[in-house]
């Protein structure tokens, strides 16, 4: 099971917060990097044994901006890369940046589906935007897909379990969860259900988990 670190860029800065509120997030402060810097944290990452890091560059997903030049320069680690696709201009954009992410928060072109990282985006147990049956009907066989509880983003109260088995028994495809990782337990349940990667964030960041540890003990 892959281990999969998180990233969250706002005004150049990497920051955390709760619950998708992004008006109230902050610069990150965790034990494993001295400063916000997301290019020192990604290497970080990267020394810890990390093989692939989630990036969500807040800006472009609120369309206040963007953080194109430093998610480029992160260029030592394969990505996955949340840049609140839209449209096939934006999809082609963020495939310069890495492996793209098309999220349902922000899609209006649902053939894109069909060629990224899907995101599946929760909030408060409802799937953004669009009916569940009718975008797994748009998945192909090898699409890896991501079930974000966006509403317990950084909250560590413990991933949505009856969700994430929900959705593993609805597909087969690689299979991802984010959201609200609280401990061990979480990480031993995904792999219970043969879940591929964990996004994981707060729960490092606070020294909750070893990152280290967890990417020797899940590879």
């Amino acid at each position: 099971m892959e281990i999969v670190p998180v990233i969250d860029i706002m005004k150049g800065l990497a920051v955390s917060g709760k619950g998708g509120e992004r008006s109230k997030y902050r610069p990150l402060t965790s034990i494993l990097s001295p400063n916000p810097n997301p290019i020192e944290l990604a290497k970080i990452y990267k020394d810890y044994g990390v093989s692939r890091i989630y990036i969500a560059d807040l800006d472009k997903i609120m369309g206040v901006g963007d953080n194109f030049d430093i998610i480029k320069s992160i260029d030592f680690i394969n990505k996955m890369v949340d840049v609140g696709v839209r449209d096939r201009e934006d999809y082609e954009k963020a495939k310069t940046l890495g492996e793209p992410i098309v999220g349902t928060e922000t899609v209006r072109e649902l053939g894109l589906l069909k060629e990224a990282i899907v995101s599946l985006d929760f909030k408060d147990g409802k799937l953004l935007n669009y009916n569940l049956e009718d975008i797994l009907n748009y998945l192909g066989e090898k699409n890896e897909v991501i079930v974000l509880d966006i509403s317990s983003v950084g909250t560590g109260r413990g991933i949505n379990r009856e969700l994430i088995r929900n959705i593993r028994e609805l597909i087969d495809n690689p299979l991802y969860v984010g959201g609200g990782l609280k401990d061990i337990r979480d990480l031993e349940f995904c792999y219970s259900l043969d879940i591929d990667g964990v996004l994981i964030g707060t729960a490092i960041h606070k020294g909750i988990l070893n990152l280290k540890e967890i990417v020797e003990v899940f590879r």
